[in-house]
């Protein structure tokens, strides 16, 4: 069984000149441990693929279909906000390609780490501070422990990127969306 089976997903968007079809029929399975690249030109579809399969497209003005989208055997179309709630961050993450839409900029990094650490996998006090250090690590963050106070405005933009990849590997996802800058 494949970790995520999504079969003839589509996306569209009311619009004030009509109806945009942004994913038109994807289909594909992905296994544990493999991963798969979405290219195509911008505009094509592919944030939005990931976005629909996450069930984070607003609806209205967003319209998701799709024949299946199952993660691990779980139908996602069926479960309800709170169910889809929990499985994004615990068993599938995006990492956005602006790490500042997704860094609470009036919140300590440490403090954005922990919260997740708490919320998702019941951690608390020395151990969830302990955990936030060794995933800054992990990411490349120097001097991590004092890094923790920190807010999001003192990093440079690859390092809010390698934050925003700390936040996600917390929570060590089956599946995690990755959209790369383009060059």
């Amino acid at each position: 069984m494949p970790l995520l089976s999504v079969r003839n997903l589509q996306t569209r968007f009311a619009t004030d000149r009509g109806t945009v079809r942004a994913v038109n029929g994807v289909s594909f399975d992905l296994a544990e441990g493999e991963v798969l690249g979405l290219v195509g030109e911008s505009g094509s579809g592919k944030s939005v693929t990931a976005l629909s399969i996450m069930r984070l497209v607003p609806e209205p003005p967003g319209q998701v279909t799709a024949d299946a989208i199952t993660l691990d055997g779980t139908d996602l179309l069926r479960l309800s906000e709170a169910e889809a709630r929990e499985i994004r961050g615990s068993r599938m993450a995006m990492i956005f390609q602006d790490p500042m839409r997704s860094l609470n900029p009036v919140l300590t990094i440490g403090r954005q780490i922990t919260e997740v650490l708490h919320r998702h996998q019941k951690l608390a006090g020395a151990a969830t501070r302990r955990r936030a250090v060794e995933l800054l690590e992990t990411v490349g963050i120097p001097m991590a422990e004092k890094r923790l106070g920190a807010y999001p405005h003192q990093f440079s933009g690859g390092m809010r990127q390698r934050l925003v990849i700390a936040i996600c590997l917390a929570l060590e996802p089956d599946l995690c969306f990755r959209r790369s800058p383009q060059n």
